[in-house]
């Protein structure tokens, strides 16, 4: 799937990701390619990919929300460390 993560400052992350772990306010939650539609807010420690061509890629964060969108989409806007 499609994923960016930003932060108020830069681009995180940008590319294609075969999941999505992440903190939730209900638990932890992963995403995979054909998720449902999802609107949730993000706490940290951190967000976890697994990154097609680049591996396990793990972002610090304090907070942010997390929108997954039709057709295998992902964005992020999270608050960093």
């Amino acid at each position: 799937m499609k994923i960016a993560v930003h932060s108020i400052a830069e681009t995180l992350f940008e590319g294609e990701a075969a999941e999505i772990i992440a903190e939730t306010p209900g638990g932890q939650i992963a995403v995979l390619e054909a998720h449902i539609p999802l609107i949730t807010m993000l706490r940290g420690p951190r967000l976890s990919l697994m990154s097609e061509s680049r591996g396990p890629v793990e972002i610090p964060l304090r907070g942010g929300v997390l929108e997954v969108r039709p057709q295998s989409e992902a964005v992020a806007l999270v608050e960093t460390v």
